[in-house]
């Protein structure tokens, strides 16, 4: 009897001192600049031991327990926010900022070799590839036709959320919708002209003729809107020519 009564007076005492969970908060995480939601962002309760991620659409589902009223959201690449829960809210959708992740330069340098065309295979490979030149190159052929497409893209380097904020950027602030993030390297930058051009080339060998033919052309950007693109192209079929590895 003694121990159910002490068994009892211990569970009554938990029920004081745990906090009791009285329902579930949840909400979307999106990126503060793009608005697209952010997966596998930590949701969580800092020290307690209690929280969860978003799932592939941002969002995320976690408990609210009394006396629990601030929630920490953190992942790699974005600034870590610590959000006060508003009393009695069932729903709270999150903004979070990239953060600037400055790396120290590091160089790494090789071992000093003494070079040798004796045995090399790169030089084996281009003594095969100069022997074979004349069989290689397309134009060799009597005649050929190449289907071209190309796409020619200009944009601004760099963009941060506080450049965002200032000067052209924060009076056209639609601008900030058109960001985007570099696939080499993973920063945020801002398309300001896209250029495609599919072509169809022709070829004939003797007599020499070639002809390049036009099926269709899209622009946007500057080039629309300040008729730049005559100028601007050539510009840039200037720097970015063919490039023929037998010449």
């Amino acid at each position: 009897m003694k121990n159910i009564s002490r068994k009892l007076i211990i569970l009554f005492l938990l029920t004081i001192i745990v906090p009791k969970a009285f329902g579930q908060l949840t909400g979307v995480v999106t990126d503060s600049i793009t608005n697209e939601p952010l997966m596998y962002i930590s949701v969580f309760y800092e020290g307690k031991g209690v929280g969860g991620i978003t799932d592939v659409n941002g969002v995320y589902k976690i408990e609210t327990r009394r006396g629990w009223n601030k929630v920490t959201f953190s992942a790699i690449g974005y600034v870590t926010k610590v959000v006060t829960i508003p009393s009695g809210a069932k729903e709270l959708n999150v903004k979070l900022s990239a953060a600037d992740i400055q790396l120290k330069e590091v160089v790494i340098k090789p071992q000093k070799e003494k070079y040798s065309r004796k045995n090399n295979p790169a030089v084996d490979f281009m003594r095969k590839v100069i022997a074979n030149k004349s069989a290689l190159r397309i134009e060799e052929n009597d005649y050929f036709k190449v289907d071209k497409y190309q796409k020619m893209k200009t944009s601004l380097n760099d963009i941060t959320p506080e450049k965002l904020e200032k000067g052209v950027y924060k009076k056209f602030s639609f601008l900030a919708k058109q960001v985007e993030v570099s696939p080499r390297t993973n920063k945020m930058i801002l398309p300001i002209s896209i250029q495609e051009t599919a072509s169809q080339i022709l070829y004939r060998k003797d007599p020499k003729t070639e002809k390049t033919i036009i099926k269709g052309v899209n622009t946007s950007g500057i080039d629309e809107l300040f008729s730049t693109g005559d100028m601007l192209s050539t510009v840039l079929k200037d720097v970015f020519s063919d490039v023929n590895i037998y010449d």
